[in-house]
């Protein structure tokens, strides 16, 4: 299988471009190795008494990120919370809104959801048993926590993903983050977007 498509913005270090001890360069040259393509495994199945039924981790080409994380949203329960942060924080939760109109406000900054590697976002519709949680890792692989197993496989293959034995995800291994200005001149910064996310969703304590 070809290597999964990456945002610009995440990559692996050279050794030849950094200092750095042999436990970080052993990773590195590791990394060559890594099956770090599109696809998903199902790693954690719980109890019947538990909030969720199934976790997932997947990883998707970054150009077609969005597209997943939308129709994922669309799937959920009629009302949604965003969930963001940057990377070094915690996350804020949002009100709960329309799925809908969430998915429609989040449209306008796709490129800055699917390529800023210091931004955290996601999802969530939780109700006394029952969680659907979508959430996009710094990385931007994608985690899920979820309620029906057949409809979760049924929209992978949508997408044309699959499970995947022995599947890598890319902060498995030493990794470096760029700005994201530095691939989008006219691209809001992490913190502009979070401020904007804060006056549309933010909870009021």
């Amino acid at each position: 299988m070809r290597p999964l498509k990456l945002a610009p913005t995440i990559s692996t270090p050279k050794p030849s471009n950094f200092s750095l001890n042999f436990d970080v360069s052993k990773r590195i040259k590791e990394r060559e190795d890594a099956n770090i393509v599109e696809g998903y495994i199902i790693t954690q199945d719980v109890e019947n008494n538990a909030i969720y039924k199934f976790y997932a981790e997947i990883n998707i080409d970054n150009d077609r990120l969005w597209s997943l994380i939308k129709y994922i949203i669309s799937g959920f329960q009629s009302d949604v919370a965003l969930i963001y942060h940057h990377i070094d924080e915690e996350p804020s939760y949002g009100n709960y809104v329309d799925k809908y109109e969430l998915i429609n406000e989040l449209g306008k900054y796709e490129v800055e959801l699917a390529q800023d590697g210091f931004l955290k976002f996601g999802a969530i519709h939780h109700a006394e048993g029952f969680l659907e949680e979508v959430f996009v890792e710094k990385s931007k692989y994608i985690k899920y926590w979820g309620m029906d197993k057949e409809t979760f496989t049924m929209v992978m293959e949508q997408f044309g993903l699959y499970p995947v034995k022995g599947l890598n995800f890319i902060d498995e291994y030493p990794m470096q983050t760029e700005v994201l200005s530095l691939h989008c001149e006219n691209c809001l910064a992490t913190g502009e977007l979070l401020r904007i996310f804060d006056n549309l969703y933010k909870i009021e304590k």
